[in-house]
């Protein structure tokens, strides 16, 4: 994986756990909601793994977000 693709996906996992804090959810809240494992959210909004367009939309729902708000430039 390049420096590029590894700054992407920490970027994107940033805003993700940025906004769910913001809309007042923890990680096990969106995890129990889309079922997935606590450490496989925590391995995405660190940029540690990567997604599935799939995994972006069930993760924007639970939050109640657009996906596209994932890839805006940190603010």
């Amino acid at each position: 994986m390049t420096d590029a693709e590894k700054q992407f996906l920490y970027s994107v996992g940033r805003n993700i756990a940025k906004l769910r804090r913001l809309k007042g959810f923890s990680q096990l809240d969106i995890c129990v909601q889309i079922d997935m494992e606590k450490s496989n959210l925590s391995s995405i909004e660190n940029g540690r793994q990567n997604f599935t367009a799939l995994t972006l939309k069930k993760i924007a729902d639970a939050i109640g977000v657009e996906v596209h708000h994932f890839f805006l430039p940190p603010q």
